[in-house]
């Protein structure tokens, strides 16, 4: 179907009135008018036209009707594969719809007819046109209101099923819908969506959790049962053990036997201390006479080293005091010619200060020179501020005030003029000396004279001559009055008589001005801190010229070049001195400490010798000593031998007490045991009758079975969600497959659009919706709310493209109609756009309403004008 013509009869804005768009094109028609122009007004009666009722009153067609009521008439004129047609309809008052064939003028279908004719043309519903046509406004690919989008969402599967073909049998559409919700919802009665157990399949797990629990209480309590009864038997035989007569008697005899062990060896103990201290005592003489013997070697060893080391030290601090007295003399001499280094660099740095002062003191003097003549200067140009700054203040013709004065004088030059022209003038060129009078007065040669009424004219050697002129009106003269009234009081303000001398006052004032400001520049110049600042500036400069002279003086360079060679060699006598000195003041300290060891190694010898006693009894004193060592020797062997013979038989003290204390501890712990096992018994017999009278085994066989039962059921529910979690992937994963092929039309089609905007862009689509969700550009996936406005209404407009080319495929071909689209679109983008229309225009109708005229001139198409006529 295509549109060729539009009529509209009393609709909204058009009250009383036919609108026709006539001309429409078989591809592009773009509509071009301004806004409130009634373009929304002919897409809002098309829909009503082909989806609204001819008797219906719903609110889409109440709001045709203009606020002087009425019938609202809509009429279009299409093209089928069977010819040209004319479709109207008449809502709300004498309503009827009616379709007639143009070729011959038949009336082939009416009222109820034609609404058969019409759905068996578009096809059922509101569903095609809803994907095609595009509201005003509308950014996205689905309207707001559920019921279109759940009609359009079933047309877009009905399309998209019918061009995938068999893929709808099963894994692409709605019998694949049905069965994956009848998956899930078997899945959602045992399980939760994360997978956890729920309904039936939980109530069949907490109960076999529960039997569990029963069952283990159950087998404890029998495990404590047989325990209970394994413990009174050993209780009972360990009972009549502890109550044998012979083992009293046995344990008694072990005490007495422990203690008397006991006794002995705490006898023994006392003589092994006693060998003891004989042995310590011998070995502490030994000890002393081997310290001795020790210590008179140690001593003539001393001795002898000390000899040693008293010669050496004695020599060492000779040599070292010798060249502490050399380095001394030395450096007694360095001093000497340092000082008289320092002097000379003194003086030489004295005569470079001298120079430099004269050159500062000659720079000065120059300097208060070249001050004098700043100070001359900005004096001059001070006073000529002065005197034009006050030549500007005492006048008052400024040129705000001239400018006035000038508009003032203009007024009354026009005010004369204007009243000139409505007036008499007279006019006289004389050839003579005779003078012509007016009221007595006489008429000035070759300039106009004002008329006012009538008027005597003294014509000498002639008569009188009495002219009736134009009387002057009145509002002219006052506005004449008013105007001189102001020229004359700003003339009088600074004395001026004439425009003239007003003008030449305010140039006198604007060249005083400009003198003032030559004035202050000049002193800016010369005297930026002001005059007092140079006079202070002369002053310090005279005073620091007060040493000049212009005597020759010797060059700086020079001196500077003398005072650099003493300053090195002043550098390195010193050095020399910083050298010796710390050569001398280390020679000092080693003689220093060479005398001090000297003296330390005397002191070590005397003190040695003393240690070593008289060298004439050295000798026996050592072999006394020696003597006295190898009998204490053998004094502690014999202690330690007598020492090992006793402790050898001595019994273990600590062992014979531990054997005393089994005993006793036996015979006690016998008697306690004897007590805890009765009482243990009796409360083993207790827990015994209580349990076996309770029946637990009988119970617990019969829990074990529920059991059994109970894991059975919760492992049947285990296997179904595993069955059910298999199937559902399985299904998904062939409809995912199923999907690349159900929406390969679309994305056939959408391609080659989408790639005059973006070269590497691809859509994707959501398997509910059937619509596209995300952007993909390059590596970068967006979805569509993530989009600016521009991109989501081109994606919206091209996606609509498509599914027009897939309804053409059917052989549905459904005009295309957009209402004020790509209004977000950028100057680049709406280009593109228009390249995408004109290739799907090629065999598809599209027709465009748009206000922006300027911007929808390079889409091109045809261009149907408005045509409105009386009703």
């Amino acid at each position: 179907m295509k549109l060729r013509a539009l009529y509209l009869t009393n609709v909204r804005k058009f009250t009383g009135k036919r609108a026709a768009i006539t001309g429409i094109g078989p591809g592009i028609t773009v509509v071009s008018e301004a806004n409130e122009f009634g373009k929304s007004t002919f897409f809002d009666a098309i829909h009503a036209l082909f989806f609204e009722k001819y008797g219906s009153s719903a609110k889409p067609v109440k709001s045709l009707q203009p606020y002087a009521g009425g019938a609202v008439e809509v009429a279009a004129e299409i093209e089928t594969d069977e010819g040209l047609f004319l479709v109207e309809k008449r809502f709300l008052s004498r309503k009827m719809a009616r379709i007639v064939r143009l070729s011959d003028k038949t009336t082939i279908a009416q009222d109820d007819e034609a609404e058969r004719w019409i759905t068996t043309l578009l096809g059922a519903g509101d569903g095609p046109a809803g994907l095609l046509w595009v509201r005003q406004g509308l950014l996205g690919l689905e309207p707001e209101n559920p019921r279109e989008r759940t009609a359009q969402t079933e047309t877009r599967r009905d399309l998209l099923s019918s061009v995938a073909g068999e893929i709808d049998a099963m894994t692409g559409g709605r019998r694949m819908d049905r069965v994956m919700r009848r998956v899930a919802e078997d899945l959602a009665d045992i399980a939760t969506k994360t997978g956890r157990k729920s309904g039936a399949w939980k109530m069949a797990f907490d109960e076999a959790e529960a039997l569990k629990a029963a069952l283990a209480t159950l087998t404890d309590q029998v495990a404590t049962l047989e325990i209970a009864l394994a413990d009174r038997k050993a209780d009972e035989a360990l009972l009549a053990r502890l109550d044998l007569p012979d083992a009293k008697v046995r344990r008694q005899d072990a005490v007495l036997a422990a203690q008397a062990a006991l006794e002995a060896a705490r006898a023994h103990a006392g003589l092994v201390n006693a060998a003891r201290q004989e042995r310590d005592i011998a070995a502490l003489h030994a000890e002393s006479a081997t310290s001795d013997f020790d210590a008179i070697l140690l001593a003539a060893a001393n001795l002898t080293t000390a000899e040693r080391a008293a010669q050496a030290t004695a020599a060492k601090a000779e040599v070292a005091e010798t060249a502490a007295a050399t380095l001394k003399t030395r450096l007694a001499t360095a001093n000497t010619a340092d000082e008289l280094a320092c002097g000379a660099l003194k003086l030489a740095r004295l005569n470079l200060d001298a120079a430099r002062r004269q050159m500062e003191a000659r720079k000065a003097r120059t300097e208060a020179a070249q001050l004098a003549t700043r100070i001359e200067k900005a004096e001059a140009a001070q006073a000529q501020l002065d005197q034009s700054a006050a030549l500007v203040k005492a006048s008052l013709a400024t040129a705000d005030w001239l400018s006035r004065t000038e508009a003032a004088a203009g007024d009354v030059v026009r005010h004369e003029a204007a009243l000139q022209a409505q007036s008499t003038t007279l006019k006289i060129h004389y050839s003579g000396q005779m003078r012509i009078a007016l009221n007595g007065i006489p008429v000035p040669d070759n300039l106009p004279v004002l008329l006012d009424g009538e008027v005597g004219l003294d014509v000498p050697g002639i008569g009188q001559m009495t002219i009736r002129a134009q009387p002057q009106t009145a509002n002219g003269s006052e506005q004449l009055a008013k105007a001189k009234q102001s020229r004359d009081g700003l003339l009088s303000k600074t004395g001026a008589d004439t425009i003239g001398t007003a003008r030449l006052q305010a140039g006198q004032r604007a060249d005083a001005a400009r003198q003032a400001d030559l004035a202050k520049a000049v002193l800016e110049t010369f005297a930026p801190d002001g005059i007092a600042a140079l006079r202070t500036s002369k002053a310090e400069a005279e005073l620091a010229a007060a040493e000049a002279h212009d005597d020759q003086m010797p060059s700086l360079a020079d001196l500077f070049a003398q005072v650099t060679e003493l300053i090195s060699q002043q550098e390195q006598s010193a050095g020399s001195v910083r050298d010796l000195a710390a050569e001398h003041a280390s020679a000092h300290v080693d003689a220093v400490t060479s005398r001090a060891a000297a003296a330390a190694a005397a002191q070590a010898l005397e003190q040695a010798a003393a240690t070593a006693g008289p060298s004439e009894t050295r000798d026996t004193r050592r072999v006394d000593l020696m003597r006295a060592q190898a009998m204490t020797a053998e004094t502690e062997l014999t202690a330690e031998t007598a020492l090992a013979k006793v402790s050898a038989v001595a019994p273990d003290l600590a062992t014979v007490a531990a054997e005393l204390k089994r005993a006793e501890d036996a015979t006690t712990a016998a008697a306690g045991q004897r007590t805890q096992v009765a009482i243990r018994l009796a409360e083993c017999s207790a827990q015994i009758r209580s349990l076996a009278g309770n029946g637990i085994e009988e119970r617990r066989d019969e829990v074990r079975g529920q059991l059994e039962a109970a894991l059975a059921n919760d492992a049947r529910f285990e296997k179904k969600h595993a069955a059910l979690t298999r199937l559902q992937a399985a299904l998904e994963t062939e409809r995912t497959a199923a999907q690349e092929t159900y929406f390969g039309p679309v994305q056939q089609e959408l391609k080659p659009l989408l790639s005059i905007l973006h070269s590497d862009a691809a859509l994707g689509f959501d398997s509910d919706s059937l619509l596209p969700t995300s952007l993909t550009r390059g590596l970068s996936a967006e979805t569509l709310d993530d989009l600016s406005g521009g991109t989501r209404e081109q994606i919206a407009i091209l996606t609509r493209l498509a599914f027009a080319r897939l309804f053409a495929r059917q052989g549905r071909h459904l005009p295309i109609v957009l209402d004020d689209a790509l209004v977000y679109s950028d100057d680049d983008r709406i280009i593109k756009m228009f390249t995408a229309l004109t290739r799907v225009a090629q065999d598809q109708q599209i027709i465009v309403f748009s206000c922006r005229q300027l911007a929808f001139q390079d889409l091109g198409g045809a261009r149907p004008g408005v045509e409105i006529s009386l009703a």
